[in-house]
Formats: structure tokens, sequence, C-alpha cells
């Protein structure tokens, strides 16, 4: 197979991909039960900070395996310490770790995966995020974790105990759980609390509503033309950045299967025109088109934006403490709050899944967890990690409450990313910019919009029927 000319099309378009999954060249048959069960039916004695403990464990392979993991993120969040965990908690497994190059966003990093397994490469265990769960999905690049969980109790305890089963979920497809949780993120309000304290404007609570929120804005707004201008607010219009708004209104672009457009619900004309209406007629928003958000924010020129648990190590860099968050303004329904999952799982293809289990297990660990949020900041799938100090004193001298990120899980909703995501969210960013620009009104492009995106999702769906 020619690895420079194969493409994440390409295997989407691929005849072998069917209603019950892609058969990706080159994979193996999933792990199954028969496996499983040798692994976790084997007590072993072993010292953890000083006891001695009994626990089930993997037995150790015959002769030593090597186990390959691939990611994106940072070598230096498992590397020395998942070797050390994989050398004290295991045995005759030898871990091999690489970078797969992210590119220019989730699609490329997806690109790069498949074309690297495709290629023969040998990899037990990948790290990805929700954007690429469905494709790898489909196309039979990750195995079904359920077994594993089920058989290894204690695991599966906590599990149980120390993740949030919304971000369990967050990474099941079609009810199967493809990976485990690590990294996180949910969108909320970020807001500069001493402009609002300067305009003598109340700070936002958790019942405010789209009224409110533009009461505010409009009591913040100062936009005269001159160096000293303040938007009240801007925002990101990909698909992240609209769910909070979307979601608050009882809608989103795609229906629930995610197999069909949306857009003709009238709450996304609505919402559209609520965000239109910010910029045009209200004119406490610019068009996010070429606005420096993060600058402007940072700087005192932007009371409010809405953003994640990343956007708290960008302030620290940028040494601007002057923020505090709340959630998302709503209109229609109960309160609501987007969120996208990343993490690892186990290849089809994996020539040791026994020892990729082991290792897998490492991943989700609490010690790769606390790594994570260390070197990144960004929130972790962990309540202990989530209620550390490491974690709640993350934003100061900030006084924003860190404990907005684990909370905010109750009322998660997922992040839409469906499996033709990375042509989606173009799709819809394109035709957002054509209200915000005042080309087209939000009538006309919502139905211009609706029209384009059904046929992708029908294409998408004769692909996924193997037509």
């Amino acid at each position: 197979m020619d690895k420079k000319t194969l493409s994440r099309r390409d295997f989407l378009r691929m005849g072998a991909l069917t209603a019950a999954g892609a058969v990706l060249a080159g994979c193996g048959p999933a792990p199954t039960p028969e496996v499983i069960k040798e692994q976790v039916e084997v007590e072993v004695t072993r010292v953890v900070e000083g006891e001695t403990v009994v626990v089930t464990a993997t037995p150790p392979p015959a002769e030593s395996v090597t186990v390959h993991f691939t990611g994106n993120l940072a070598r230096e969040i498992y590397d020395p310490m998942l070797f050390e965990l994989v050398a004290e908690r295991t045995q005759n497994i030898t871990l091999e770790i690489d970078t797969t190059p992210f590119g220019n966003g989730w699609d490329q990093y997806s690109d790069n995966l498949v074309t690297r397994i495709a290629g023969g490469e040998g990899i037990d265990l990948l790290h990805t995020a929700i954007e690429g769960l469905a494709f790898l999905s489909e196309t039979n690049v990750l195995a079904s974790l359920d077994d594993f969980i089920d058989m290894d109790t204690a695991f599966k305890a906590d599990l149980d105990a120390d993740v949030h089963p919304k971000l369990l979920e967050g990474l099941q497809w079609k009810g199967v759980q493809r990976m485990l949780p690590n990294g996180c993120n949910n969108m909320v309000m970020h807001y500069n609390y001493k402009i609002f304290e300067a305009k003598g404007v109340a700070e936002p609570d958790r019942d405010w509503t789209w009224e409110d929120f533009l009461d505010t804005c409009l009591a913040v707004n100062n936009v005269q033309g001159t160096a000293d201008d303040v938007y009240a607010y801007s925002f990101w219009d990909a698909t992240f950045g609209m769910a909070p708004w979307y979601y608050n209104n009882d809608t989103a672009p795609l229906k629930d299967d995610w197999l069909n457009s949306n857009m003709l619900d009238p709450k996304v004309a609505e919402t559209l025109q609520f965000l239109h209406d910010l910029i045009h007629v209200h004119k406490v928003a610019p068009d996010p088109a070429g606005w420096d958000e993060w600058g402007q924010f940072h700087s005192g020129h932007q009371a409010m934006r809405g953003c994640g648990g990343w956007c708290i190590s960008g302030a620290q860099n940028a040494e601007f403490y002057d923020f505090k968050m709340q959630y998302y303004p709503h209109r229609v329904g109960p309160l609501k709050a987007p969120y996208g999952v990343e993490g690892e799982g186990m290849t089809t293809m994996s020539a040791h899944p026994n020892a990729a289990w082991e290792v897998l297990k490492l991943l989700n660990g609490p010690e790769i967890s606390m790594n994570m949020l260390i070197l990144q900041g960004s929130p972790q799938s962990r309540r202990s990690v989530m209620e550390s100090e490491e974690f709640l004193n993350h934003a100061l001298p900030s006084p924003a409450d860190m404990h907005i990120f684990w909370e905010s899980f109750d009322y998660g909703k997922l992040l839409q990313a469906p499996v033709n995501y990375t042509i989606v969210d173009p799709l819809l960013v394109r035709w957002y910019s054509k209200i915000w620009n005042d080309e087209l009104t939000v009538e006309e492009a919502v139905a211009g919009c609706h029209e384009e995106l059904q046929a992708e999702m029908d294409a998408l769906k004769n692909r996924l029927a193997g037509g």
C-alpha cells in the first residue's frame, strides 16, 4: 500500500467500510474474552508504597514483549514516568513510545495514524480525542475494551470510583468502550471581573439567561473606535465554541444520531440570530474572523470569552490573573456544559493485547494524569487529580474557582464529533461566516448549510453501509 497517497477519505471510501465497522488492511481480530480471562485470574504479591498487597494482574509474558504506544502530546508526560511504572508494575514488558505528527489538526493526525498503521508499524496503543474516536472506531483501528474492563474487576472498581461516568461515555462508540479517558475539557465563560467592578456591574451567576447576558454585555461594552475600546464578548465559531450556545437552547447542528442535519430546527436559526445581533445590532462583539481573542482578553480589551481549561495555562503564560469563570447563560431547558475528552485506546492489530492492556491501565492511572496536569494544566478525568491542590490552585493568583470543571461534568453534553467531523466542522464555519459578515441572512445561510450538510451526511451513511 502506498503510504504517501493513503488519506483519511481513502479509508472512509474503502469498500470494506460496512455498517458493522471497517476492517483496515493489516488489522487483526479484536481480543477475545478467552484471551482476557487468562489475564485476570492470576493473583500476585507486590510491594506498593512499602506495603505487601495481593493484586489481580495479567500473568507476565513467558518472553519479553514490546508494547508500542504513539500519541501527539509532549513526550515529557510519559518519559521517564511511564517507563518507570512499566518496569515497577509489570514483568517482561518493554515499552516503546514515539510521537505521531499532529499536523494542522485532528484530521491530519488521524491521517498520520492510519497511514502508519496501514504501513505495518505494529502500534499497540494510541492517543487521540473525541474528534478521532468515530473514524478510528468505524475503520476498526480501535479495539473494544469492554471485556478487559469487565473481567479486570479491581481496575473496573477504580474507574467507577475515580473517573466521571460522562467521560467514559464520551469515549464509547455505538455503546462500546473504545478508549480510556485522560485529559478532558469543557466550555465555560471566562470573564474579567475587574472590568465588571469598574463598571459597577454584578458578576454573572449560574442561572443567568440570554437576556441577562445581553444586559451584561450592554453594561460592560465600551467601543468608541479608540485604543481604549473594550468589547463585551467574542466567540469562537468552530464546533466546540458554538456548542454552549446551541446546547443551552436545546439544539445542535446535527441530530442526536450524528448522521443527519438539524440545521432546519428553528432553534438553530434563533441561536445564530442572537449571535449575529451581538455583532451587528448591539455591537458588543466583533466578527470572529481575524479577531485576536486571546490577546484582546489578556490585555483587558475584552470582558468575556468562552473557553475551557486550556485557557488557564494561556492566561498564566500571559501573566493575566483578572479572571473568574461561570457557566454559559441558558435559554431553554436545563443547564448544559459541552465537553470533549481525549485518552488512549488499544489497536485491533496489537500483537500482545494482554501486555498492552497492562500499559493502557498505567496510561489511564493517576500518576500519568497528574503529570499531564502539571505539564499542560488541562483538566483530567480522575476526581482524585481534579480535587488535588495542584489543580485547584492552578489559576492562582487569579481568584477563579477551579471546582467548576469537575462539577460541570454533571451537566455535561458531549461535543458532536461524527465520523466525518473534519468535513463537517469547516463546512459549518464557512456558512457561519456568511452570517457574521452579513453576506446572507440567517434564514438563507441555514437553508444553504442544511442542503450541503445533509448531502455530506447522506454520503457518509452510504459509505458506512458499504456503498
